[in-house]
């Protein structure tokens, strides 16, 4: 499950400041990896055996923004 957050302020009237946020996999959930697809190892075929890495979005991760716009 992914969620953000955005937020305006105008502080003046020709000045825009954004406040933004997005993080993914919010309630941190183990996100499997594929299952196997050998065939010829009938015992592991189609078994969720791992999960994912932190490069396939496996952990629970956010980033955080601010724009300022004149």
């Amino acid at each position: 499950m992914s969620l953000g957050l955005a937020k305006t302020f105008h502080p003046t009237e020709r000045l825009k400041v954004r406040f933004e946020s997005t993080f993914t996999n919010v309630l941190n959930h183990t996100n499997f990896a594929p299952p196997a697809t050998q065939i010829d190892v009938p015992a592991t075929f189609g078994v969720l055996s791992a999960p994912q890495t932190a490069e396939n979005a496996g952990n629970r991760t956010g980033q955080l923004a601010l724009r300022v716009e004149f």
